[in-house]
């Protein structure tokens, strides 16, 4: 499979291979954001990395020998209103460090880690390790800045529920392939619903109900968007008799996760799009069918827009994923 060049999306799915370092910091900073290689072998260096995106979650699961990883915060677009995406690591096999702000934690197999994107991380593998990475908007877990500062590096202990969260990650790591299904985009929540689940217990009682019943709001009207892409009818009044919530609440709703309705159901439209462009299954329908299919009834103007979102025309992304992998 292809490396992918700088800010391109990653694809629905995927499974590389490196014996180069260069080549697997190269795409590990494609898929998240740009980090350093501080250190790894020369020789005898591999890697591999299997990919999937559901919507704004990027699910990973990342094996290399030894190697050290630094993420500077400062690039382009890093951070906004609620800071940046947030990384959580759940260990498969080996040992990992992790380290933000004063902060530092070591995880071994079964242990769980989050760092803010937003800021400066390491991430140390001394002896190799394998692990499962989930990278989306810290607002989708219920989670604020100063929530994160207390979080990143930090050790999880949320009793009862690290026994039901942890095994579960341990086998979704064991079969991303099941995220290629009908039922991939339930997984997803539901991996989003345990993570917050455990977070919002590791927070403690400090944590208000009624942020806890606003994250979960949101979570929910994000769905239901997911869910009606194809209906153009989609607006905020339809998501607020969903939700049987006033239209001004679900634009607060969507305000406090740093976006707006709009902006967020164009987002879905895109992204959901431009899987359909590069699933093989779908090369019969036009690029117009394509379009309509996720809610635009406009084919030209899909077409600019996907190109200010993914710098490319929709025919030529889709010419470019149906190329075969190099040698």
């Amino acid at each position: 499979m292809r490396a992918l060049p700088p800010n391109t999306p990653p694809p629905a799915s995927g499974h590389l291979r490196f014996s180069r370092p260069e080549a697997f910091s190269s795409t590990v900073s494609s898929l998240y954001r740009p980090v350093v290689l501080e250190s790894a072998p020369r020789t005898r260096f591999s890697g591999g990395i299997e990919a999937r995106r559901i919507d704004d979650l990027l699910l990973s699961r990342v094996e290399a020998t030894t190697h050290e990883f630094r993420r500077v915060a400062g690039d382009t677009g890093a951070a906004g209103p609620q800071g940046g995406p947030v990384k959580v690591f759940a260990l498969v096999e080996g040992v990992a460090v992790l380290r933000q702000d004063e902060h530092e934690v070591v995880l071994e197999p079964g242990g769980l880690g989050l760092v803010d994107t937003a800021r400066t991380y390491d991430i140390l593998g001394d002896d190799g390790f394998d692990c499962l990475i989930l990278m989306l908007p810290g607002p989708r877990l219920g989670l604020r800045p100063d929530d994160l500062a207390e979080l990143s590096a930090a050790r999880f202990d949320a009793g009862a529920l690290d026994e039901l969260v942890v095994p579960y990650l341990s086998g979704l790591a064991r079969n991303l392939p099941v995220l290629d299904g009908a039922a991939g985009r339930r997984v997803a929540h539901t991996t989003v619903e345990l993570l917050s689940a455990l977070l919002q217990a590791q927070l403690g009682p400090r944590l208000p109900r009624a942020r806890i019943h606003r994250a979960e709001l949101t979570e929910r009207a994000q769905m239901f968007v997911r869910e009606h892409l194809d209906d153009r009818a989609l607006s905020p009044g339809a998501i607020a008799e969903a939700l049987h919530v006033s239209p001004r609440y679900v634009h607060s709703l969507f305000s406090s996760a740093g976006t707006t309705v709009s902006a967020f159901v164009r987002a879905q439209r895109l992204e959901a799009s431009r899987r359909d462009l590069a699933d093989p299954h779908l090369t019969h329908l036009a690029i117009a069918d394509v379009a309509a299919r996720r809610g635009f009834s406009d084919g030209a103007h899909f077409t600019r827009a996907f190109k200010d979102a993914y710098g490319v025309t929709p025919s030529a992304f889709r010419r470019t994923a149906a190329l075969p992998p190099p040698d």
